[in-house]
Parts: C-alpha cells; sequence; structure tokens
C-alpha cells in the first residue's frame, strides 16, 4: 500500500524515536494483549483570535478538522509495529483523542491489560 510522502516521513521518524527510546531502557517489542492510548497534539493556527487560540489550548475547543483521528491511529500503529508492540494485532483496547498544542507531539501508553475476561 501507498504512504503520501508525509504519512511515509511521519513514520519513519516515529519509528526512529521509538526504536532509540526502547534501546535506551533495554527493552524489546512487547507481545500478548495490550491496552493503549494515544494523544494526538496538533498546532492552533495561526490565523485565529487570541481569545480563539485560548480556547484551543485550554481544551474547550478540540480538533475537528483532518486529518482524521482514525489516520492518525492507523498511521502510529504501524510505525510502531515491531519497535513498541509485535505486531498491532496485539492491541485489544484503544483510547486516541485529539488536542491542541503550542507544539505539536504525539503521547503513547501502552499496558497489559489489568483483566481479562474467559
Amino acid at each position: 500500500m501507498y504512504d503520501p510522502k508525509k504519512v511515509a516521513v511521519y513514520k519513519k521518524q516515529l519509528g526512529y524515536l521509538a526504536r532509540q527510546a526502547m534501546q535506551e531502557r533495554g527493552l524489546e517489542p512487547y507481545d500478548g494483549p495490550l491496552e493503549v492510548r494515544m494523544q494526538f497534539y496538533r498546532p492552533v493556527q495561526s490565523s485565529i483570535s487570541k481569545k480563539e487560540r485560548d480556547r484551543r489550548l485550554l481544551g474547550a475547543h478540540r480538533p475537528t478538522v483532518k486529518p482524521d483521528l482514525d489516520n492518525y491511529i492507523k498511521s502510529t500503529s504501524d510505525a510502531l509495529n515491531g519497535i513498541i508492540w509485535a505486531d498491532d494485532n496485539c492491541i485489544v483496547g484503544l483510547m486516541a483523542e485529539k488536542f491542541y498544542a503550542e507544539e505539536p507531539h504525539l503521547m503513547v501508553e501502552v499496558r497489559r491489560p489489568t483483566c481479562e475476561q474467559n
């Protein structure tokens, strides 16, 4: 499947940073069921008023613009395959959100499920 250039660059950079973080901690990709939380922070547009900028930074107005949240999720989970988790099919629970921030960034939290149902 073809990735647009921006997506390919994102995946490559994210993979590099994740691999570096895992190596620094002496960790191997997690295998087995995982719960993942992803928070995507995108920049506030420069063409808005100060009042609206403040509302967005405080979370009163959340991003409803492209890229879609599901595109962020798919690109991120693909980029972290074989690095953070063995394969993204290990993800059994997922929470993802978009926010505005002064500086764009991403936070990914990974944990094993606290209890599994039979």
